[in-house]
């Protein structure tokens, strides 16, 4: 008799932890089922430190040696322009030179007094003076002057460190996104608990405004931006 007393309780207990536990893993399992997936949001407004500066040429003639010395000593006009403005010759290339033949175009239509060949050629600057590049831009009516025909000149700006401002901008990505999870929280009485899962998102860099003459390029200012995608249970 006691022993059958004694398996009933044990089996009561059993019963009763067994009901226990599955109640505390269903709780457990409806807190892991309650999750926000949020968007975090962050931007920074940096300056390029580098720049590439093209400057591209003409020059037009019946002579093709004319043509290359006319060529050559537009070349060093622009070297010597560059250098004079405190950039170094380590920074400066010189692109190859183009020649075309006026009259054997096929379908050319061009004027008798038009010169047989014309040549194009440039310079390529590339530097991280970025201010410089800015300031001596403005100059090159310089080399005009001296006889260089310039058909294009052309600064791409870029922003090249972007690695050392992702932690930053990620931590306040991150910490934006729980704002926004505080405030669903809030308004269904329940509270932000741990991070499920979060996505880092692309970083993209573009022009302050998002637009200038030349594209993203153009501009010295950046805007960096990166949207970050997160997951936070809720209690």
């Amino acid at each position: 008799m006691r022993s059958n007393v004694f398996s009933s309780i044990i089996l009561s207990l059993g019963i009763i932890s067994s009901s226990f536990l599955l109640g505390k893993s269903f709780e457990n399992y409806q807190n892991f089922g309650r999750y926000i997936n949020v968007k975090g949001l962050d931007e920074k407004i940096v300056k390029s430190n580098f720049s590439t500066w093209n400057l591209s040429f003409t020059s037009a003639n019946n002579d093709l040696k004319k043509i290359y010395f006319e060529i050559s000593a537009s070349q060093k006009k622009i070297i010597q322009f560059l250098k004079a403005q405190g950039f170094d010759e380590k920074e400066i290339e010189i692109q190859t030179i183009s020649v075309t033949d006026n009259r054997a175009q096929a379908y050319s239509n061009i004027n008798v007094n038009t010169p047989r060949y014309s040549a194009n050629s440039g310079i390529t600057l590339s530097t991280n003076k970025v201010d410089l590049v800015s300031l001596v831009a403005q100059k090159t009516g310089e080399l005009v002057e001296s006889g260089v025909v310039i058909n294009n000149s052309y600064i791409r700006y870029a922003y090249t460190d972007l690695n050392s401002i992702k932690p930053e901008m990620l931590t306040r990505a991150t910490a934006n996104a729980k704002e926004a999870a505080a405030t669903f929280a809030e308004n269904s009485n329940s509270s932000v608990g741990k991070i499920r899962k979060a996505t880092q998102g692309v970083f993209t860099i573009t022009s302050v405004d998002g637009y200038d003459s030349h594209g993203d390029e153009g501009s010295i200012l950046k805007k960096v931006r990166v949207v970050t995608s997160v997951e936070f249970f809720i209690n």
